[in-house]
């Protein structure tokens, strides 16, 4: 059986949204946010007042590229999407949002090593966001996998069945993790099996007589 893989997709740039606070994501998702009526009643904003750093009566700077990021990642336009994230992030460099959206966009143009390092970015800022940060483990867990790197897969992925563990408000499933440790002991099993008999083949191609004691299996 080999090892399945999931790979993140445009949907998964979207999600990011889910991960918002209720007032952001009606923000992002462009439906009007309930204002208090002194505020409603306070005529047209200005310019200085028309955004909100606390993204809480008017929608801040950083979730409004972080809304046009999705949604030109949503029309397959990921440049376009990381630029603007990009943006969200040097308005908010502690938001761990900016760097985990970025390395989504960059996981699905295949950039694998650009991405670590913006989920790295994203871990590191991550402390106050529980439910960001367990996303950011799961998708470094998965990166390991991808680059074939068992060992290291599977500390990732008991760092993330840790952390899930410890932080019921995460909305993370420990239980997975122990699926995936499970499959990759499967995986490299079957690896070692395979490599046997690809060395009885070639010897036997070969001329010569191959035992398993040949193989030190």
């Amino acid at each position: 059986m080999k090892l399945r893989m999931v790979f993140v997709s445009v949907a998964a740039l979207a999600a990011g949204l889910a991960m918002l606070a209720p007032s952001e994501s009606s923000f992002a998702a462009g439906a009007p946010a309930k204002q208090p009526k002194a505020v409603a009643d306070a005529g047209p904003k200005t310019e200085v007042d028309s955004y909100d750093p606390d993204n809480r009566l008017h929608i801040s700077r950083f979730m409004e590229a972080v809304a046009l990021g999705n949604a030109k990642a949503t029309s397959r336009d990921f440049a376009g999407a990381m630029e603007q994230y990009r943006k969200g992030i040097q308005l908010q460099p502690a938001n761990p949002l900016g760097h985990y959206l970025l390395a989504e966009a960059q996981l699905v143009q295949g950039n694998l090593s650009e991405a670590e390092a913006s989920m790295n970015q994203a871990e590191n800022v991550a402390d106050k966001a529980p439910s960001v940060k367990a996303k950011v483990l799961f998708v470094l867990a998965e990166l390991k996998e991808r680059q074939k790197k068992w060992d290291e897969a599977k500390t990732a992925w008991r760092r993330y069945e840790e952390y899930a563990g410890n932080h019921s408000d995460a909305a993370a499933m420990p239980a997975s993790a122990a699926a995936r440790i499970a499959a990759i002991d499967e995986q490299l099993k079957q690896d070692d099996a395979y490599a046997v008999v690809r060395e009885r083949i070639a010897t036997e191609r070969d001329g010569g007589t191959w035992s398993p004691k040949d193989s030190g299996k």
